[in-house]
């Protein structure tokens, strides 16, 4: 895989993740998944993947809007089984608009590519 294919790869999974597409929200993301979230006051908060499994059902369960997918690519490498995709997204919770840095780091695993780790902190 090169890194276009890895940013259409993330193009896709942005796509999906932000309409609460649960079968494929469960496919893209290893078993091993960690999400890193750092806040504007430097808190962390970790998610496991049946913690952003959880999420995502709620979502699609409650009929929720689907999110932004604005997402500005900013650097992908790919080096054989393991890829990253470094991006700033913009998401709305709570009325509030949120830009974030996000490293997307993906590993080729059993037959196919899927996060590994994810990492998300404030852009100011």
């Amino acid at each position: 895989m090169n890194s276009e294919q890895l940013i259409e790869l993330t193009r896709e999974l942005i796509y999906h993740a932000t309409h609460f597409d649960v079968q494929y929200v469960d496919k893209a993301y290893a078993d091993k998944l960690l999400i890193v979230k750092v806040d504007e006051d430097g808190g962390v908060d970790t998610m496991n993947k049946e913690q952003l499994m959880s999420f995502i059902q709620q979502n699609k369960d409650s009929n929720a809007e689907p999110f932004s997918t604005k997402t500005e690519y900013h650097y992908a490498v790919c080096d054989g089984n393991m890829g990253m995709v470094v991006i700033t997204r913009e998401l709305v919770f709570e009325g509030k608009l949120n830009r974030k840095y996000f490293t997307v780091i993906w590993e080729y695993l059993s037959d196919r590519w899927q996060v590994v780790k994810e990492s998300a902190v404030v852009r100011i």
